[in-house]
């Protein structure tokens, strides 16, 4: 009996001491694996924050490509769009430049009914007795130096030197006069930034019209590139030839007849970009330039005198432009 009371209190020993034994070692194990990893907590902390701005990235990538895809199909309607407007403005412009084709005939038809009309209202009609426009082209006038191409063809010619005196009755042979455009003028005859402006300068409005000053026949009616731009320019039955310059357009063509007051243009600024729509009116004798205001009262709009004397005092600028 003894002897097994002395076992069993051994086997409790040994049992308390195993207790002992296990419980330490699971002390020194946990104590050694929070000094292998100190900061494990603070690394489970990291992982959590990676995933939580893993899925927002993922969120942001998920709208970039739904705006990327809006964005796309948004440029495509806008090309689509923009196609259209492109043609409708080419077919626009087609469309404006039939309008103005057909503006500037109707406008030229409307001038040309207009000129009887015209010539009544101001009188336009001859002061002696007119000489029948079928005989025109056989007057000695009309043969010398005539050119169509050169705007200067007395230059080297014999028969153009200047008279001491010589009174030009204006309208013996012609039939009437006509003030090629009623406006201001901006700009006379004589020197004009060091250099010499042979003509008047007369401010209009582009279409407007442009009348023969006198009667006669078409020399030349071109584009000129010395700065003239579409120019016409008229030989009268009196010698005395008359240019229109920077015309927007012509209706006259070399050799036709005009009378004072026909229309044979419009005004515009051909060859003068730099300035504004005008008219630039030159008289010339044997391609010698002289004033219109000689004979042409420009404030009031009428006819100075019948008689035009020509001098070397009044043909003292050179032909050449």
């Amino acid at each position: 009996m003894f002897h097994l009371i002395n076992l069993y209190f051994w086997s409790l020993k040994f049992f308390g001491l195993a207790i002992l034994l296990f419980l330490s070692n699971l002390c020194l194990s946990q104590t050694k694996l929070n000094d292998l990893f100190p900061n494990i907590d603070f690394l489970k902390s990291k992982k959590n924050q990676i995933e939580k701005l893993n899925f927002k990235i993922d969120s942001l990538n998920e709208v970039h490509l739904k705006e990327r895809e809006f964005n796309t199909k948004t440029i495509q309607i806008t090309k689509t769009n923009i196609d259209k407007l492109e043609a409708e403005i080419a077919t626009t412009k087609q469309s404006l430049v039939l309008c103005q084709v057909n503006l500037d005939s109707l406008n030229e038809k409307i001038q040309i009914l207009s000129n009887t009309d015209y010539k009544k209202r101001h009188n336009i009609e001859g002061k002696h007795t007119p000489i029948p426009q079928k005989t025109w082209i056989d007057l000695p006038v009309f043969s010398e130096n005539w050119s169509s191409t050169n705007l200067f063809p007395y230059v080297y010619s014999e028969n153009n030197k200047i008279p001491n005196l010589l009174d030009i009755n204006l309208f013996e042979k012609d039939t009437g006069f006509c003030i090629p455009y009623k406006g201001y003028v901006s700009s006379g005859f004589g020197m004009r930034r060091g250099r010499m402006h042979k003509g008047l300068d007369i401010r209009l409005n582009r279409h407007d019209t442009i009348r023969a000053c006198m009667s006669g026949i078409v020399r030349f009616a071109d584009y000129n590139n010395g700065g003239f731009g579409k120019l016409i320019i008229i030989r009268h039955l009196n010698g005395l030839e008359t240019y229109y310059a920077h015309l927007h357009k012509m209706v006259v063509k070399p050799n036709d007849i005009v009378k004072a007051g026909d229309f044979i243009g419009t005004g515009g600024n051909t060859g003068a970009k730099r300035t504004g729509p005008h008219l630039h009116f030159e008289c010339r004798w044997k391609d010698y330039p002289l004033d219109p205001k000689l004979f042409i009262d420009y404030d009031n709009f009428t006819l100075k005198s019948d008689n035009l004397i020509i001098s070397p005092e009044v043909l003292r600028t050179k032909p050449f432009r």
